[in-house]
């Protein structure tokens, strides 16, 4: 084999090998994440034990150490991958609404809700009891995940109010620092009162998901907690100005 030829054979085969290694690495990740989200779906987020995920997985826990730090660090990555795994099943149903604004704050609301009604502990895991010790990194990917999942709701209300389809209420409260800075940030022509509109619609529905991931719509409407659901969407946005 000439140099020449055995340099590209070499060079050829390290490159499959590398690609190979990322390949299971990241399979591994997954392994890991979904053996984890498991436990705290069996046990709850404050008892998650990553000896407990590694004896899963069928891994030794200083393996597991090969990948993650330690239990926060875990809990950051399934944290993050919830918070961009809404944002994105939203921002990709209010696209679907076409031109609408209405309907695309609408499908964005029913997306919203699906998503916690099909991924329950993933969902608790983000909004519900927070972890004991468990501190999230100061403007780290969670907090970027979770600004990314608020913004896909606020760039159609912003959108919405530029068409001049969003009802600016009259208030003779002050707007806060904190409103005016969002205000400006989003469009620095947008009425800081705005924002408490947008932001009481969103925890509204928000609620409303959330009661129901819980089960405490069963004992009146069954299966068919959508019938209200349904009926408050409506209602929300047409208190807004957002009429169909």
């Amino acid at each position: 084999m000439s140099m020449v030829f055995a340099k590209m054979f070499l060079s050829g085969q390290t490159g499959d090998m590398t690609t190979r290694r990322e390949r299971l690495r990241a399979a591994t990740y997954e392994e890991i994440k979904t053996a984890a989200l498991a436990q705290i779906t069996a046990v709850g987020g404050s008892s998650l034990s990553l000896r407990g995920v590694a004896r899963e997985i069928g891994m030794s826990p200083a393996g597991l150490y090969r990948y993650y730090d330690g239990r926060d660090e875990l809990l950051t990555d399934l944290i993050t991958d919830a918070y961009n795994d809404l944002a994105t099943t939203v921002e990709s149903a209010m696209d679907a609404g076409g031109d609408s604004m209405h309907d695309r704050f609408a499908e964005g609301m029913r997306a919203y809700r699906r998503w916690g009604l099909e991924f329950p502990n993933r969902f608790l895991l983000i909004f519900g009891t927070p972890i004991p010790g468990y501190e999230a990194p100061e403007a780290g990917s969670t907090v970027e995940g979770n600004r990314r999942m608020g913004e896909a709701f606020f760039a159609v209300g912003a959108e919405a109010w530029r068409r001049g389809q969003l009802s600016v209420p009259t208030s003779a409260r002050t707007a806060t620092k904190g409103e005016r800075d969002l205000a400006f940030e989003i469009d620095p022509q947008m009425p800081p009162q705005l924002v408490p509109v947008m932001l009481g619609t969103w925890a509204h529905f928000h609620g409303l998901v959330t009661l129901e991931v819980l089960g405490q719509f069963q004992w009146l409407y069954g299966d068919r907690s959508d019938v209200l659901f349904e009926s408050e969407i409506e209602r929300l946005l047409a208190g807004i100005g957002l009429m169909i």
